[in-house]
């Protein structure tokens, strides 16, 4: 009895190197006559019960073409809200946010503005530091940085920073105050991780210790994490016995980050 029955089993249950065949396998099927539902055109598929096509070729093949068009929709869109992110984020100065180096004169300032440029179409983490020297005011330096700034965010895509370092230290000099509503922690947090930090008009502010430990804070944490930093000054990194240089400015160890 028990031999017959172990036959029985044996013979309904297949089995292969000791082991049950899956068992999809033992299911046989046969082509059906199906209609499309998507055009209601005929066509013949295994009939799988509810696993069994839908739709005929033509339909299916569009159907695949219409789902990855859909997913390219998603991806350009995701991309598109990503960007405009970063443009928000980069707080560029409205008088900056349409300057190119197409829509510049590279005559006015041959030199500085070939390295601004290389700097921009090269960009990458191991850019390192820029620094846009001239005494006084309007002789470009701005507007080179802005440059960078706006091939980087536009064309690369990358996140930038714009901040004048007078306003950086203003902001962190308000979380000082019983009022203020931001952190230092934060503030730095911004400037510290960015992708591309630019400083405008480093140096305007009267040397302390403060000033030299923030400036020192900023730009050794941005070298160790080798991110890059664009800096215009009016002061320069080397002066004479009687001038003042950046280092006068900023404390000779922040200086020493930057060259």
């Amino acid at each position: 009895m028990d031999s017959d029955r172990e036959k029985a089993l044996d013979q309904n249950q297949p089995r292969r190197g000791g082991g049950l065949l899956p068992a999809f396998q033992g299911i046989k099927s046969q082509k059906v006559r199906k209609n499309c539902q998507e055009c209601g055109d005929g066509f013949e598929a295994y009939d799988f019960g509810n696993h069994s096509r839908r739709y005929c070729d033509k339909c299916a093949e569009a159907k695949i073409v219409e789902e990855e068009e859909t997913q390219r929709q998603v991806e350009a869109a995701t991309a598109e809200a990503r960007y405009r992110e970063l443009v928000a984020q980069a707080r560029i100065p409205k008088l900056w946010r349409e300057v190119t180096f197409e829509s510049s004169d590279p005559t006015l300032k041959k030199a500085a503005f070939k390295v601004a440029r290389r700097y921009a179409e090269n960009f990458s983490a191991e850019s390192g530091t820029l620094v846009f020297y001239s005494e006084g005011y309007g002789c470009g330096k701005t507007h080179l940085a802005a440059c960078v700034a706006n091939h980087v965010l536009h064309q690369l895509r990358r996140p930038v920073l714009f901040k004048k370092a007078r306003d950086l230290l203003l902001e962190i000099r308000s979380t000082f105050s019983e009022r203020g509503t931001d952190t230092e922690a934060h503030i730095l947090d911004q400037v510290l991780s960015v992708e591309l930090l630019i400083l405008d008009d480093v140096g305007v502010d009267n040397p302390s210790l403060w000033i030299e430990s923030t400036y020192w804070t900023v730009f050794d944490r941005r070298v160790e994490w080798q991110l890059p930093t664009i800096v215009t000054a009016n002061y320069p990194l080397d002066a004479e016995a009687d001038e003042v240089s950046l280092g006068d400015r900023i404390g000779y160890g922040a200086l020493s980050r930057l060259i």
